[in-house]
């Protein structure tokens, strides 16, 4: 019973992030809600923690380098650059947390100085989380490449030749939904993953 609780729990906060997802904002301020709220509900377990933490760590990095962009970027109104550099910064920021999932146990090893043993189990929601990352950061490049063809009279590309691409806007329309779903979906998995960690762990060890 307690673990349909758990799973209702987590399609609820995904289902409460998708109805947010036409606030961006919101949806990014819940999305990081429900992460310290995981945080804290996987404290008792080293393994699981680091992966709630490296999205967290992810997330504050974005916005600090989201800060001068916003400031001083996006007011020229100039949307092929600020798109431009928008895009590139969250790749960037997808990159950094392929690395840190990837190099979980390394990582993890270096921060608990090898003093955490669960560290070096398996954890089930690494290969999911993974294949996540990669939606997130191919969504992020071709809205980029996206937003280049769109722009490529900007670029110097002869204008009766680009303006066929004007209308190319399939990412740059969808692209808060698309990653507002991958952003539940990542919720889902890290909670799922926290659960069924508890689980092993309080399964009785045969001696």
């Amino acid at each position: 019973m307690r673990a349909t609780y758990l799973v209702m729990g987590s399609v609820a906060s995904a289902l409460l992030l998708v109805q947010l997802i036409s606030e961006w904002q919101s949806a990014q301020t819940v999305f990081c809600i429900l992460l310290v709220g995981l945080a804290f509900f996987s404290r008792s377990d080293s393994n699981g923690q680091f992966l709630i933490i490296a999205f967290l760590t992810a997330f504050l990095v974005e916005k600090i380098v989201f800060y001068p962009v916003e400031l001083f970027i996006f007011p020229l109104n100039i949307n092929f650059i600020g798109n431009s550099v928008a895009f590139i910064v969250q790749f960037s920021v997808d990159v950094l947390l392929i690395y840190l999932v990837k190099n979980r146990m390394k990582l993890s090893l270096v921060l608990t100085k090898g003093k955490s043993p669960c560290i070096l189990e398996k954890n089930y929601a690494e290969g999911p989380l993974y294949g996540l990352l990669i939606c997130y950061a191919s969504i992020d490049m071709l809205a980029f490449i996206e937003n280049i063809i769109r722009n490529l009279d900007r670029l110097g590309v002869d204008e009766s030749f680009a303006k066929q691409f004007w209308d190319l806007t399939f990412f740059y329309d969808n692209f808060e939904y698309m990653k507002g779903v991958l952003m539940a979906l990542t919720i889902v998995v890290l909670y799922m993953g926290v659960v069924v960690r508890k689980r092993h762990n309080q399964t009785p060890k045969l001696s």
